[in-house]
């Protein structure tokens, strides 16, 4: 029988997706952006917490796999990711498509 009041480890799944999302943010930790796949816009490369594991991601949302992000060098070309910060995080960017977030 096991004790309650002992912390639990982690179970071997979660622990080895955790190593992977590591691995994954150390990966892209030097790029300038990011893009989805082998998609065309860069964005703005974010990090987001995920069962206390910092996750590489994009700062408009646009994306949720941290596996399907790319490191690119080029400037950042995501208008979302650039109104980011500057007051118009509700306001649709005109010439993009909305995103349901």
């Amino acid at each position: 029988m096991t004790d309650p009041d002992q912390p639990r480890a982690p179970e071997p799944d979660v622990e080895h997706l955790a190593a992977t999302l590591r691995r994954r943010r150390e990966e892209l930790a030097d790029a300038s952006g990011v893009r989805i796949g082998r998609g065309d816009v860069v964005h703005k490369l974010a990090t987001h917490m995920w069962a206390g594991v910092a996750v590489p991601a994009i700062a408009c949302h646009a994306a949720v796999d941290p596996l399907r992000l790319t490191a690119s060098s080029g400037p950042v070309t995501c208008r979302r990711c650039l109104g980011r910060g500057r007051g118009e995080r509700d306001r649709q960017t005109p010439g993009q498509t909305a995103l349901d977030v």
